[in-house]
This record gives structure tokens, sequence and C-alpha cells, in this order.
């Protein structure tokens, strides 16, 4: 690992500054934090280790340190180690717990924040005088147990407080900040907004009177892409977007003379990797431009970099954290028109630059350089690569004795030339594709499996690696199906449509994720149920805007203990038909349209019989999910528990359609 001058030197510089000063002020502390990391669903579960992650470990603060971060958030969660009845004690055992992590992380030189988290038996209730007197007592004990430690520990108030209002959480800040000063006159104290604390609710909040404080607020904008997964990101509205919004940070905490600090930001390992890479930059690179220090959440499981039960790191994503500029590569592109060449292609920020080097890894092996380039060059070619595969590259830019400017990381692959339906023609809708039957190519063009060795017990396509296991009802299945693997079919779109797409899939006490990927976008994640047998399956399935043409339909595993896929299926999505009255003139409106929840609906008949009239909203699976009747003439329907997608509004008089229009449903 190298580690970087510059971040050591500042490190060494704060750390003057702060020896030198009888008290830490929050302008000193903002500039000392700089990259941080959380300890995340550690000290928050009802019990430490009950959830994805064993008890906190002191070597996790090694770690950090040597991956280059200066602060390290603690999220602890009071409540099932406080008594319920007053004085309301927080258990001795726990309470050494707390302070052994904490003092883990102040030995090593880090920024500790320490706070109140999960939280919700007070949010949920904040009218109650007692829990409200109950989560006072537990911040006197914080503050009396901590008031010694160096001012680089800092104490959060309370994190998100979701349930709550604005004036209930203007309350909360104002009592326990009273109750910590106290004990910790001078102790740098941060605070937000209610709800989620977003931006904009740590904006509205009531600023304390008090001279050592810092603002904080979380941001996984926009959560479609960073909390579920779905879609890209990076396109240049999103990243105005981005910039937009810490611009809005920035001058609210210029004009309240409040430093702000981003303590949650992040995106899931779901998430397409070329996104997720571009978005971990250019929020770090935002905040660096706005000088807003940010901790990356990290909860050992979905949003993780850090693999805790191997000290490993997700190196690229730890190095654009920790290592990310303002003036690094950007705008990084692969051409991949002929198969025995890629050429990379980026934005040189930095006219000093002595050289940039480039380094590349496979599916299966580690990053190491592959050539340099001088100056601001901004293009390299790799002849060195195979047809069909996959390659991930990174740009590293030096100039003169400054630390080295770490680029995202970008994955393409090298064009195909060896591709092949396995049956010699591509898939068509409709048909029951065999799971073993995936396309002739091989590991990396037409599949990728996470070893060499097919560990079923079939001898189906023994050369590859894909496990493929015998069915004792007879035929194949795919097993042993591990994380980030995947299969690939070419499948033969007949025309631009919605399409439903299932799998017929077996599991046993384990757990998985998967989603289908297209050239055109990628499905929403699927979630693999226990079917009590590795051999019972059941079917589960969504839907995909699909574009027309012959083309790749991957299967990608984004998480998984084990199972079993049976077989795959595309089929068009066909609404119910119904034929219209053709006796009756109408002219219908549906508004607004796109829509966040209620539409509302209007009908004009002309010539029309006095009958009765409904309206009807279907999905894109023909199923019916809201009805309400037309009253003259007029209807207003609530689709805000409809899931995000493509709907039909139909008006229906005696079995008759009478007119439709199709309503999209956004959030």
């Amino acid at each position: 690992m190298k580690l970087n001058p510059v971040l050591i030197a500042f490190a060494v510089c704060a750390a003057l500054v702060q020896s030198a000063s009888a008290q830490l002020t929050p302008q000193q502390a903002v500039a000392a934090m700089g990259r941080g990391i959380n300890l995340g669903n550690t000290l928050e579960p009802p019990t430490e280790g009950a959830w994805n992650n064993g008890p906190a470990q002191e070597f996790y603060f090694d770690d950090f340190a040597s991956a280059g971060f200066q602060t390290v958030r603690v999220p602890v969660r009071w409540d099932q180690h406080t008594g319920t009845t007053a004085p309301y004690s927080v258990s001795d055992t726990w309470m050494d717990r707390v302070e052994q992590v904490v003092d883990w992380g102040l030995d090593r030189g880090f920024t500790v924040i320490l706070n109140a988290h999960h939280e919700e038996w007070l949010k949920e209730d904040y009218a109650n005088a007692d829990l409200r007197a109950r989560f006072d007592s537990i911040w006197v004990q914080i503050a009396d147990r901590f008031k010694d430690k160096p001012d680089r520990l800092l104490f959060e108030i309370i994190n998100e407080p979701f349930g709550m209002t604005r004036e209930e959480v203007d309350d909360l800040n104002a009592r326990v900040l009273e109750i910590i000063r106290r004990t910790n006159p001078t102790r740098i104290v941060i605070y937000s907004g209610n709800e989620y604390s977003s931006r904009a609710t740590m904006m509205a909040a009531a600023v304390p009177d008090d001279d050592y404080l810092i603002a904080y607020f979380h941001q996984y904008d926009p959560w479609e892409f960073a909390g579920l997964g779905n879609g890209t990101w990076g396109s240049s509205a999103q990243q105005t977007a981005l910039r937009n919004s810490l611009d809005e940070v920035a001058a609210w905490s210029a004009s309240t003379g409040i430093p702000v600090v981003l303590s949650e930001f992040g995106a899931l390992q779901d998430c397409d990797y070329n996104s997720r890479q571009l978005f971990f930059a250019k929020y770090v690179e935002e905040s660096l431009k706005h000088g807003i220090p940010f901790q990356l959440w990290d909860d050992g499981g979905m949003f993780a970099i850090y693999d805790r039960s191997d000290r490993s790191w997700n190196v690229e994503a730890r190095d654009v954290i920790a290592f990310g500029a303002v003036d690094g590569p950007a705008a990084i592109k692969a051409d991949v028109s002929t198969d025995t060449l890629i050429t990379l292609s980026w934005s040189s920020r930095l006219p000093s630059a002595d050289s940039t080097v480039v380094e590349r890894r496979t599916e299966t092996s580690e990053f190491e350089r592959v050539g340099a380039v001088f100056g601001a060059a901004s293009h390299f070619d790799d002849r060195d690569v195979e047809a069909g595969h996959f390659y991930y590259y990174r740009l590293i830019v030096y100039a003169g004795s400054n630390s080295p400017r770490y680029s995202y990381a970008y994955r393409t692959q090298a064009a195909a030339t060896q591709r092949a339906p396995f049956h010699g023609v591509p898939f068509s809708l409709g048909d029951a594709i065999e799971a073993e039957d995936y396309d002739i190519g091989g590991e990396g063009l037409t599949f990728h499996d996470s070893d060499l060795i097919n560990e079923g017990d079939a001898s189906y396509r023994p050369a590859d690696g894909v496990d493929i296991e015998t069915r004792t009802d007879g035929g194949y299945h795919v097993a042993y199906i591990a994380s980030n693997e995947w299969l690939e079919y070419t499948v033969d779109i007949e025309s631009t449509g919605i399409y439903e797409l299932s799998a017929e899939v077996a599991m046993l006490d384990q757990s998985a994720r998967f989603r289908f990927e297209f050239p055109s976008g990628v499905s929403e994640s699927i979630t693999v149920p226990n079917t009590g047998s590795w051999e019972t399956t059941t079917t589960v399935s969504t839907t995909m805007n699909l574009t027309e043409g012959v083309q790749p339909m991957r299967v990608f595993i984004l998480y998984s203990t084990g199972f079993n896929i049976d077989r795959l299926k595309v089929e068009t999505v066909v609404l119910p038909a119904v034929e219209p009255d053709l006796e009756e003139h109408v002219r219908l409106d549906v508004y607004p349209n796109p829509t966040a929840g209620l539409v509302r609906v209007e009908l004009e008949r002309v010539g029309a019989t006095n009958r009765d009239a409904r309206v009807e909203v279907v999905d894109l699976l023909g199923r019916s999910v809201k009805s309400v009747p037309l009253e003259a003439g007029r209807a207003a329907l609530d689709l805000s528990d409809r899931a995000v997608g493509t709907y039909l509004v139909r008006v229906v008089a005696n079995g008759k359609l009478l007119e439709s229009r199709t309503v999209l449903v956004v959030r």
C-alpha cells in the first residue's frame, strides 16, 4: 500500500496546530477530518455482532490508517444497554466496551465521532417525557465518561431522527447540547435536522447558540441508484445535480459560520461497476472542492469496501476515496473496435504531470502496471488483450514531489469474435432456455465462474468451469452459484417493448440476489426465495423495457451463498385486450403524467347512454391494481403505493372499453 505523503504531512501539520492551541476549533477539526469511514453495523445492533459483522476488532483501525483515512465515525446504539426506569443507568460493561473501541481510534490519531444511532424508541414517541428523560440520562453518562478524552473525539447528538418533526429535533439538539456543556464546555458537538438528516433538513434546523458546533448531513443521491442499485449514474445532469447540492451546502455554511461534514454517503455493491466508481470519484472531488470532510458508509455488507473477515479491501474503491483528487484523470473511455486492442482515453487535468501510469487487472488478478505515458498525454493502447475478456483499468498521475493522483477504475470488454448461440440460433421469445445452454465462447466472454472447475457432477460441457449438475428428475441445472458470477444467452427480441424475464430457481437455507442485464439496461434486483430443497424450483420474475434486436442476455449474480438455476424465459408482456365501444365518442384526460402518486381522470362522453363506468388501473402483467367509480365523468386515484413503472388506465362501462391511456409512476 502506497501511503500518500501529502496526507501524512497534512495530518502532521494538523496535529501541530492542535497542540499549539488550547482547544480544537470547529474549523480546525473540519480541516483535520479529511477523508473518513464509518464503522457501520457493528455497535448499532441490539447486541454487538448480531447483524452481518462480528464484534469490533482493534486491527480494523490499523487497516483504516494504512488505507489513508483520517476519521472514523463510530455509530452506537444505547437503548439495549440502558435501564428503562430512572435513573436509566447505562451498563458499565457496555460503556467500557464503547470506550475501548473509541480509544482504539484515538490512540492511532484519528478524529473519532461518537453518536446515538438507531434509537427508534425515542424517535417514535418523542412526546413521552419519560423517554426524553431517558435519552437525556444517556447523554449525561456519555458526556461524563468521555469528558477527559482528547478533543479529537466529537459528539454527534443523534443519527437520522426519522419520524420526528423539525421542532422536536430543534428541542432535542438544544437540550442535549446543554447537557454536554455541563461537563464538556468546549468539546465539538455535531448536530443536524430531522428525518434522514438530508442537507435540506440540516439547513432548515435551528442553529444552536454555541461556538463549538459542526452540522452534518447524509447524502445517497440519487437513492434509486445508490441505495437500490438500479440503473446507471454519471450523466452530465447527474454530476451537475451533485455539484449544485454541495454548492448549496457550502453557501449555507458560509452564511451561518457553521462548518459541515458529510458523515454518510455511499453506493451498494450491486450498482453498475463503472457507475459506482464514478459516483465515488465525483463525491470525493466535489467534497474536496467545497472543503467538506466526508465519511464513507461502510457496513461490512452491501455497502462495504472493506472485508473485515480477511482484512482485504475493494482496492479501486478504497483508493479513489482515500486518494482521489480534484485534478486527477477524468472522463475515462475505451475504444474496443478491434479484438486485439483496447485504446484508453481520458481527460488530463494536471498540466504539470510528469507521467501517467496505467494499471490493469482481470476478473481474477490484481492491478499491475501495463504501461505509462508521459507529460499530459491522455491515451494509451493496450495490445495485450484477449477477445471477449473483461479488463479493469486505472490511472495514477505523478507530478514532481506532489502526491500521486488516482483515477477511478474503469471496466471494459475487449471485442468478441468467438461468441455463438449454444444451439446455433438465438433463443426466441417464449423458449424455455435451459440454464446450462449459455452461449459458446468461454470464460470472460460468455460466462464467468469463480474458478475453472466444474463443481457439479455432470459431463455436460465438461471443458467449462460452470458448475453444471445432473437433476434427479432428468436434465441439468447450474449449481453452486456464487457472487459476481454470470452467464450469457443470445436472445432475439422481436420488437422494442415491455418483456417479462423469469427464472426457475431452487435454494435451501441460503441467500441470493441476481438481475438480468441487456445492452440497453439492467433489471431490478431479484431475490431468490428458499424453496425447501436444492431441486424444488419456483419461478421469480421481473419486467424490463427491451430494445429490438438479437443481443446477449446476461444473468448477473449480485450476491449468493449458493442457489441453482434450472431454466429461464423471455416473454412479451400482453395487456388484456378489450374491444373499444365505437358507438360512443369519448375524450379521456389522465394527468399529471408522469405522476408521483395522485392521478386525475376526466372523461367526456358524446352520445352516451346513461350508464355506470369505472376506472381501472392495470399493471404490465395484466393485473388490476386499482378500480374506482367514474362519477360525473371524473375520478382520482392514489398510485403512491405502486412500484415505479408503467401502468394502463382504462375506462370501462358494461364490460366494454371506452378509452385507455398509459401512465408512468415515478418517485
